[in-house]
């Protein structure tokens, strides 16, 4: 993967994120130039059928080269570390990093699929979305469950997601696609847009989804669909 390198005009904000005291990083125009991103995604990625990396994330996958993964860690590490409360003398791990394109259309989708989730329960798990489409094709939501008051959700808190499962399940009039807006179940605390090479960070215990609010957003297609990367890290202490 050639010419991939950080911009060094790219701008951050650290954004809090209602009922907590977390913050999500949006950092603008990430890559000097995403062309060789693009050519991969467009040109590369051998795509695996939905749900073959054992998530329910709603379309295609294919792991990441290992230059956009150092790439993406070495950043995390140097520029967003030092923002985190009580982590700063932590060191990361890029565990996963896939390009990724949705394409399973609402009617299709499984109950699981039609909710807010977490990728971890751990504080110690983080997320990264990096935008390669833009606005139009919808960006990411953060969440508060309604019947227990809660956005973060830890261990402990595990047994919820089961309730939030049998929730759904009752109301799926109200739930019968992509989750895009508040619920009766589900508040919308925080709306991050997509934007074009745009990256946004968040712990992966906060329930969160995609707004898929459009055809185009879930319509597979490679020359115009809804292309990100999607990567998972894990922090320890040093």
């Amino acid at each position: 993967m050639k010419d991939l390198t950080l911009n060094p005009d790219l701008t951050i904000q650290k954004i809090p994120i209602p009922n907590t005291n977390l913050h999500a990083y949006i950092i603008d125009d990430f890559l000097l130039s995403a062309d060789s991103v693009m050519h991969f995604a467009k040109n590369i990625a051998y795509f695996n059928p939905m749900h073959a990396d054992n998530s329910y994330y709603p379309g295609v996958r294919d792991n990441m080269p290992e230059p956009y993964i150092r790439l993406l860690q070495a950043f995390f590490q140097q520029s967003i570390m030092p923002k985190l409360a009580g982590r700063k003398q932590c060191s990361v791990i890029v565990h996963k990093s896939l390009i990724s394109l949705v394409t399973c259309p609402p009617s299709q989708l499984l109950t699981e699929q039609k909710m807010p989730h977490v990728d971890s329960c751990k504080s110690s798990e983080y997320a990264f979305v990096h935008y390669l489409s833009g606005p139009e094709l919808g960006g990411t939501s953060i969440y508060r469950y309604i019947p227990k008051n809660i956005v973060e959700l830890n261990q402990q808190d595990e047994i919820i997601l089961d309730d939030m499962l049998k929730e759904v399940s009752a109301n799926l009039p109200e739930h019968n696609g992509y989750i895009t807006n508040s619920t009766s179940l589900f508040e919308q605390v925080l709306k991050v847009e997509a934007k074009f090479n745009r990256l946004v960070i968040y712990q992966g215990n906060l329930l969160h989804g995609a707004n898929l609010t459009s055809k185009e957003s879930y319509s597979g297609d490679t020359t115009n669909g809804r292309f990100s990367i999607t990567s998972f890290a894990s922090i320890f202490d040093k």
